[in-house]
């Protein structure tokens, strides 16, 4: 690559914080890429201080291989990932010193919420009108500051001040084809923290947050110093891209890691597309300048179009915004390209069937190892698009058709075959999961239905502390679900224990302190384990938390080998107790796995957060502190072990004393109830959950189709062009397997788990030989050498709701991001009349195009 001397300086200054303004097509990508390998080799700092956030997958995946290229393996430990990704690391990550989350919690998309809200949304709203109030409620809350640990009344705060700052707003989102559900809107101001409450008890139930809480839950464990410091601390490089997408509530939690670290800003005034989500470039690029002081940068040079294509967007910019223009550029851009092109086409055609036969005869006389993309502005636009090239497609011959596909198509892991495969490895990694335990049940077990799930999730079930996804696993066929522990504290195996540890990665921090008592039925420690480890790798900044320097360890802490062998012993065939557990389970195992130290043998695990959030699910939170307050135990814990350790077993016992032994009968007729219904499922999930521990994804996935019934599934439902899909999904697994090669099996599941759920919402390129015919929204961060851009149509682009509200400056930011994704020709199509034969009229966008002749030619 070619560097120039812009391109330069942003790789070559590493002391001051950067602005960088660089338009689509610019060398933007690579220059990022050069300039992390600048900083690694010039020692500037390691590669595992660089973090580089960008906002789609696709982006991070290019700069992941380029910079890959450039430094070889070092790459692998830059942190680069979308904005999302890096929120939920983070809670991962904190799941173990914050007890409001959990360390298997998982990412549910928009789909997936729709099942724990349907019951709390007003009749006659939309599902996505909904989903947008609960985001944006749940943002200010973040945005306001609102954390006095009461959810309840932090939402009621929450709703008043919007109710004040931003009536209107949510106003809008209680519209039904243009008419007000005022009830609704009313019955919201009053209730509305209810809801949400309510929204996140479900949540809760089943250890799963939502796309918005990635974001506000990093922002209120920022509100910590010490985990802020922490994280800030990590890094001494950080690049942001896509800055113009970026919301206020992102900017403050990214602004939280920048004091003292250098940052490098960058994005495009003019392909803000993202208003109506919060995003406002303006406001926070001049707050970065007021507090960071950057040397701002501009790229001129442009590297994907052809003269004609970018001097026809670049004019169509500056007569749309010609005074912000003026004020960006202190020069005029330019082409780098050696070639002219044709003049964009604008095409009028006289309906609908003659725009689609337009634009599919002009792409059959393409070559086709030519990247084309149709562009439209709205859904509605590309499913009738897309039902006029099938209809076309038909009057050819099968060599000559052009394969198509639309935008959920182009979503792959939004495939119906593919979010219930999902579902089973969901499931695996978060065994509270009901919203997949429905899904699996729903298409692939017979014999349960609707009426059974609803009965096996009524209230009553509930107070008995039993759930929909304990019916998917072999112990509670086998007895009842608290016999273990009740039958444990009256023969003294009962052992509450915790442990402290360099970090909160399970596979990679070390174990550092292990604590324990076993206990008897009335509380009393009958014999006590407490042992340091030396872990031969620093404590770093886990001594903030623990207390425990490496000093220390290396004066008190013992072999690994000799604690994790000794503690074996002392819990074989007991009865496993902790808050929150799960991360000392995970990192135990882990540690023995390290050592060949086998698995641990445990009589049976239970969690006292587990347990109060099932008895008591309405608490204002469930925190070790909280619970001890609240309930009379009369022991109060310190964030010491072995305090915390007596606090939980005292815990432990109030619950079995007031809440597990009194519901024992009635919750065994309930098993009863639904036991040969489930016995099968339950068996299969069984063996998959062995499984997981030794075998990789792609094997499960195999097990999944072939020994659990799915691929039979499909032939018999005559459904097997699904599994095509289902086959695509088994090579990207292949593909996992060797990015992450000597990684576990576990690790590798958790890595296509975020993979799906945080590309949920993005295209993913599976089948490059199919022509995508997707929004202006979708095609962002995309380049094709040919691009139809149809349905250009007053009321369409710009749409009817963005004239009535006024945010035409947002649809002509749309307009300039359509017209700079074609690298070769781009061909703008409008009809004369709409459907029923009604006139319809050119987009006014149209009249911002240059009347040069040789950068826009018109036809009729």
């Amino acid at each position: 690559m070619v560097i120039n001397s812009q391109q330069q300086r942003v790789i070559d200054e590493l002391d001051r914080n950067i602005l960088l303004l660089a338009s689509a097509g610019t060398g933007k990508t690579n220059t990022l890429a050069y300039r992390v390998a600048h900083i690694i080799d010039s020692g500037r700092a390691e590669a595992q201080n660089i973090l580089c956030m960008t906002f789609t997958n696709k982006a991070a995946n290019e700069m992941k291989s380029r910079i890959q290229t450039l430094v070889g393996n070092a790459a692998k430990a830059v942190e680069i990932s979308t904005f999302h990704s890096f929120c939920f690391y983070i809670l991962q990550q904190e799941g173990k010193r914050d007890e409001s989350l959990y360390t298997d919690v998982t990412i549910f998309d928009e789909e997936d919420c729709k099942e724990l809200y349907m019951s709390l949304k007003p009749a006659q709203m939309r599902d996505m009108n909904f989903a947008n109030l609960i985001s944006t409620v749940k943002e200010h809350r973040s945005i306001y500051g609102f954390y006095s640990g009461n959810v309840l009344v932090d939402y009621e705060n929450t709703i008043q001040r919007l109710r004040r700052d931003r009536e209107r707003n949510i106003e809008k989102l209680f519209y039904h084809f243009n008419n007000l559900n005022s009830d609704a809107l009313s019955d919201f101001w009053v209730h509305g923290h209810e809801w949400m409450t309510a929204y996140d008890e479900n949540l809760q139930h089943v250890h799963g947050v939502d796309f918005t809480d990635l974001i506000c839950g990093v922002h209120r464990l920022f509100q910590e110093p010490d985990v802020r410091e922490r994280w800030r601390s990590r890094y001494q490089y950080i690049a942001v891209d896509e800055m113009q997408d970026t919301g206020i509530l992102e900017y403050k939690v990214m602004e939280m890691l920048w004091a003292g670290n250098h940052v490098l800003l960058c994005g495009d005034y003019f392909q803000t597309i993202y208003e109506w989500r919060g995003s406002d470039p303006f406001r926070l690029l001049a707050d970065f300048t007021r507090d960071f002081d950057p040397l701002k940068i501009i790229f001129y040079e442009n590297y994907r179009s052809n003269r004609t294509l970018f001097t026809m967007a670049f004019d169509t910019l500056t007569t749309m915004f010609p005074e912000l223009v003026g004020s960006v550029y202190d020069e005029m851009p330019r082409s780098h390209s050696a070639s002219d092109g044709e003049p964009v086409l604008v095409k009028a055609c006289r309906t609908e069937y003659n725009e689609a036969k337009y634009i599919y005869d002009a792409i059959c006389a393409l070559p086709k190892d030519r990247s084309i993309g149709v562009l439209v502005r709205d859904n509605r636009k590309a499913q009738r698009l897309s039902e006029q090239f099938n209809r076309f497609n038909g009057d050819k011959p099968e060599s000559e058709r052009r394969e198509f596909m639309i935008i959920d198509e182009y979503k792959f892991f939004r495939r119906q075959e593919i979010k219930d495969i999902m579902a089973y490895f969901k499931l695996l990694m978060n065994p509270n999961d009901a919203v997949s335990a429905k899904r699996i049940i729903k298409r692939y077990v017979a014999g349960i239905g609707e009426a059974r799930i609803r009965d096996i999730e009524s209230s009553n079930n509930r107070q008995v502390g039993l759930k929909l996804t304990d019916f998917m696993d072999m112990p509670i066929f086998e007895s009842e679900p608290y016999a273990k522990l009740v039958t444990g504290l009256e023969h003294d195996e009962v052992v509450v224990y915790d442990v402290e540890s360099t970090g909160t990665d399970t596979m990679q921090d070390r174990i550092i302190q292990i604590a324990a008592i076993r206990m008897d039925k009335q509380g009393n420690a009958l014999e006590t384990f407490e042992r340091f480890i030396n872990p031969s790798i620093s404590v770093g900044d886990s001594q903030a938390v623990h207390g425990f320097s490496d000093d220390y360890l290396q004066k008190h802490g013992e072999s690994p080998v000799a604690v994790l062998e000794d503690f074996k012993k002392f819990s074989k065939n007991r009865v496993i107790v902790g808050h929150n557990v799960n991360y000392d389970i995970s990192i135990l195992s882990h540690e023995l796995a390290r050592h060949n130290l086998g698995e641990p043998q445990f009589k049976a695990v239970y969690d006292t957060l587990d347990i109060f959030r099932r008895f008591y699910p309405h608490l204002e939170n469930h925190k070790l502190g909280f619970l001890s307050s609240y309930f009379p135990i009369n022991h109060t814990p310190t964030h010491n072990a072995m305090d915390d350790i007596i606090a939980t077993g005292q815990l432990l016992l109030y619950a079995v004393r007031e809440n597990i032994v009194p519901t024992t009968t009635a919750r065994m007729v309930a098993i009863n109830q639904y036991k040969s219904a489930f016995t099968s499922i339950a068996s299969q999930m069984a063996t998959l959950r062995r499984k997981m521990h030794t075998e990789k994804p792609t094997q499960l996935l195999a097990y999944i189709m072939n020994q659990m019934g799915v691929l039979e599934y499909y032939k018999s439902h005559g459904e097997m062009a699904k599994v095509e899909y289902i086959r695509q999904l088994y090579r990207i697994m292949e593909s996992l397997d060797k990015e992450y090669e000597g990684s576990t099996g576990l690790a590798r599941l958790n890595h296509i788990l975020q993979l799906a759920a945080l590309t949920a919402g993005e295209p993913q390129r599976q089948g490059q030989d199919r022509i995508p015919i997707i929004t202006v929204h979708q095609s962002k961060g995309s380049e094709f050498d040919y691009v139809f851009l149809s349905g250009m149509n007053q009321g369409v682009f710009p749409s009817l709701m963005a004239l009535k509200e006024g945010n035409e400056d947002e649809e002509k930011r749309l307009f300039y991001v359509a017209v700079t994704r074609a690298k070769q020709e781009l061909v703008i199509t409008y009809t004369q009349e709409a459907q029923r034969g009604k006139q319809s009229e050119p987009s006014a966008f149209l009249n911002y195009l240059p009347k040069d002749s040789q950068l826009v030619e018109w036809r009729s």
